[in-house]
């Protein structure tokens, strides 16, 4: 998730034959059809950049009308950003910046590998900063609406009995990243396995 920031980036200006409010209109529109092929274009100019060129060729960007708290999010290994369509309500800046931080998160997922990272650690701040975004946040200060959802699954360390709640269940199996970082060199093994249980 995000926050905003200062980024430079590739937005036409004012002055421009196809200016910022171009840039609004257009992306309202792209809002609707789900995939944003302009923005998906310059986040894989940027990843093919920095040299991860796999990566930028299956990258994409789209717009996710059922968003409400959440202003972005990546999915790793699918290579996926999603915006929150209210952000072009803000500003074009708040859509480049919300993507740049959902960018970081990619570029930070493929350059660690098999190895687990968390998702706002030092891995993902050196990605921010070599995508031009050194301070940022990890989470966004924007008025968009809250929703509280009961969390319904509970996940525990057999190792270290650390547990962690979450609204939605996982999809694979997910290791203790402290045991796994502290014993394992920061890869998964089996035996750090989430152990999972529903919250009454």
């Amino acid at each position: 998730m995000h926050s905003g920031g200062q980024l430079e980036f590739c937005f036409p200006s004012s002055e421009d034959s196809h200016g910022t409010k171009d840039v609004i209109s257009h992306s309202e529109e792209e809002a609707k059809r789900g995939i944003d092929h302009g923005l998906t274009r310059q986040c894989a100019e940027l990843i093919k950049n920095l040299g991860h060129g796999r990566l930028a060729n299956k990258l994409v960007v789209t717009w996710n009308s059922r968003m409400r708290s959440t202003a972005g999010r990546a999915f790793w290994p699918e290579g996926k950003i999603e915006l929150n369509p209210k952000l072009v309500e803000f500003s074009a800046a708040e859509v480049r910046s919300t993507m740049l931080h959902e960018l970081a998160h990619l570029l930070a997922y493929v350059r660690a590998g098999r190895r687990r990272i968390k998702a706002h650690g030092p891995e993902w701040r050196q990605a921010c900063c070599d995508l031009g975004i050194p301070g940022e946040r990890a989470t966004h200060n924007l008025p968009l609406p809250s929703r509280e959802m009961a969390r319904q699954w509970r996940y525990r360390c057999p190792v270290c009995e650390e547990t962690i709640e979450r609204v939605r269940k996982m999809k694979r199996y997910a290791g203790c990243y402290r045991c796994c970082k502290e014993h394992n060199g920061g890869y998964y093994d089996k035996k750090f396995r989430l152990v999972e249980s529903r919250i009454d």
